[in-house]
């Protein structure tokens, strides 16, 4: 007996799919980057470059994650053009470094862009019916009222990563010798780290959102459509590796953003049986607020409702 994939099983498969061109780009690039210097001046470059161009995008389209596979097909064709960036350059000698630099860049965005194109969009998830499940803490709400919660969070290991990268660029840059090319993307490693170390969390009628608190970027969303009941709990940390921060990306089965190792969370139960989980202040409230959203979409009241902590 055969079954036929699942909509996100299909997604899967087209975006691995749309990130082999960008494979086979790179493959190339890499080749002519090694062939442009045959004495191995470029070797440690290349090393660097292959292993981001080819094991992050890679890891990451397996990682059940829609969102992160969409951005990982992007990150495969933005790399193809980058790693063409000095065996392009011997082509046209007459043009300054500068220029180069920019045209790249440039293209690495069009490139990114294209990427999310051919990635398609994500496989619908199930929207959920019914209210909260009973017993869940509820923030009381009047028909009609609006509100709105938030919170900002701060990852200190996802700062020390950031150093760490800056440290590993000055290194690089003092130790001469750096191909540019590297030094950019370690820039840009740094710049991105950063900006997703700080992060503000809200609670709406629309979900639960987390942004960059510098740039609004979105960093992970749980739209209250896909929300099935909400609690606060006591982060676990032997339920996560070491080194998972920030943005919660490795694990299939859960998504959101972990800012310290323990401490108080807020955690949804989505529709699909994943778990969204934000630590983050006063997430007794937060929980609150997003059961009693719930129980107000599907009409009913608070009754068999644990008061609000």
């Amino acid at each position: 007996m055969t079954t036929s994939p699942t909509p996100a099983g299909r997604t899967s498969r087209r975006r691995l799919l749309a990130a082999a061109p960008a494979v086979a780009l790179t493959l190339a690039g890499l080749a002519a980057l090694v062939a442009t210097r045959p004495d191995g001046r470029f070797a440690v470059p290349v090393v660097v470059i292959g292993l981001l161009a080819l094991g992050l995008p890679l890891l990451r389209l397996r990682s059940g994650r829609p969102d992160v596979e969409r951005r990982a097909v992007g990150t495969s064709w933005a790399f193809a053009v980058i790693v063409w960036w000095v065996p392009a350059s011997r082509l046209a000698p007459q043009v300054p470094g500068w220029a180069w630099t920019v045209a790249v860049l440039a293209g690495a965005v069009v490139a990114y862009g294209l990427g999310h194109v051919l990635a398609g969009p994500d496989a619908p998830h199930p929207s959920a019916t019914g209210g909260a499940p009973a017993g869940a803490v509820r923030t009381p709400l009047a028909p009609g009222e609006r509100y709105l919660w938030a919170r900002s969070v701060l990852s200190r290991p996802t700062l020390v990563l950031a150093g760490v990268l800056v440290l590993a660029g000055v290194a690089l840059l003092l130790a001469g010798g750096a191909a540019p090319l590297v030094v950019v993307l370690i820039a840009a490693a740094v710049v991105t780290t950063a900006l997703t170390a700080v992060a503000r969390v809200r609670v709406d009628d629309a979900g639960v959102h987390v942004r960059q608190a510098l740039l609004g970027r979105p960093l992970a969303e749980a739209p209250l459509a896909e929300v099935r009941g909400a609690r606060s709990e006591q982060l676990d940390p032997e339920h996560f590796r070491w080194n998972e921060y920030g943005v919660l990306r490795r694990t299939p089965s859960v998504l959101g953003y972990r800012a310290r190792r323990a401490g108080e969370a807020l955690v949804l139960d989505l529709t699909d049986d994943r778990r969204f989980v934000v630590t983050v202040p006063d997430a007794a409230t937060a929980a609150g607020l997003v059961n009693a959203e719930l129980d107000r979409r599907a009409g009913q009241g608070a009754a068999g409702a644990a008061p609000s902590c």
